[in-house]
């Protein structure tokens, strides 16, 4: 029972050093690496992940990873106003950098407003810096 316990806290760390490693490959902070996954996965048939040998984030795309960046730091300062989760104008004025953003990068309107919501969902569960 212990043995297995510890095989499986040996994969979660695994997992957890390559999600880390991921980011850094990347150019990304381990948020900007979580947004990276989110606009990956606009481009997979039923929005699951992606199946590539050598990274659970596919092939890095570097407009992807640009944008991903570009994102994080936009919104970073309205993430650091005080209980940003609670306040809707806050949220409102999030997606819509988010949209802008988005559309300026060519993706599918139908798709604009599910990722831009998808984003603000993921910035609330990831602990503040």
């Amino acid at each position: 029972d212990a043995a297995a316990q510890l095989k499986m806290f040996e994969t979660l760390t695994k997992d957890i050093r390559g999600r880390a490693d991921a980011a850094e490959k990347l150019g990304l902070s381990q948020t900007g690496l979580a947004i990276y996954g989110l606009l990956g996965l606009l481009n997979v048939p039923g929005g699951k992940a992606r199946d590539d040998a050598e990274s659970p984030y596919g092939k890095p795309d570097e407009a992807k990873t640009a944008l991903a960046g570009l994102l994080e730091e936009h919104l970073a300062p309205h993430a650091g106003i005080v209980d940003w989760q609670m306040k809707d104008d806050v949220q409102r004025e999030m997606r819509k950098v988010i949209k802008k953003h988005l559309r300026a990068a060519a993706y599918p309107a139908e798709r604009v407003d599910s990722l831009a919501e998808g984003i603000v969902d993921l910035l609330k569960r990831r602990p503040s810096a």
